[in-house]
């Protein structure tokens, strides 16, 4: 999950240091952990201005349900398609796959740290990737290299 992922190697505020607002769905909050919970509150004191936690859950869409994916992802999503315009931060490579379909802009912990590379927030992408791998992210080493070569490195 990139909320758990960026806290894990420290970097959390780079969504909001690069997006103007960050939307957390309700699915998104009950699919963490405690911990992960309490990351998801700092965040929010830190930068209450750009962040919506909402409290209601969203309702999933009809055709997002039948790709039997977690409740977060369902709901952002589905949010995305009620709200056309918002891109959605995914890793689960399912939850991808289905926003694909519906034409949803997507962005994933990788997209977030080389994003941050270009827009100068991070002087490097490569520790922060190679972090996340030591996190628990899965990814080739020769998609790791191309991803780095869109940033320069």
């Amino acid at each position: 999950m990139p909320l758990i992922l960026l806290q894990k190697i420290g970097h959390l505020k780079l969504l909001t240091d690069l997006c103007e607002e960050v939307i957390i769905p309700q699915g998104v909050v009950d699919e963490l952990s405690p911990e992960g919970i309490d990351l998801v509150w700092q965040l929010f004191f830190a930068s209450s201005e750009k962040i919506t936690l909402l409290k209601e859950p969203v309702e999933i869409n009809a055709d997002v349900s039948g790709w039997d994916l977690g409740k977060g992802e369902s709901e952002v999503i589905s949010f995305a398609i009620k709200n056309p315009g918002y891109e959605s931060i995914l890793d689960d490579l399912e939850a991808r796959k289905c926003a694909e379909t519906f034409n949803i802009p997507l962005r994933g912990t990788v997209g977030i740290i080389l994003y941050a590379k270009k827009k100068g927030i991070v002087a490097e992408a490569k520790p922060l990737i190679e972090s996340l791998k030591n996190a628990g992210l899965w990814f080739s080493e020769d998609w790791l290299k191309n991803a780095l070569n869109l940033v320069g490195e």
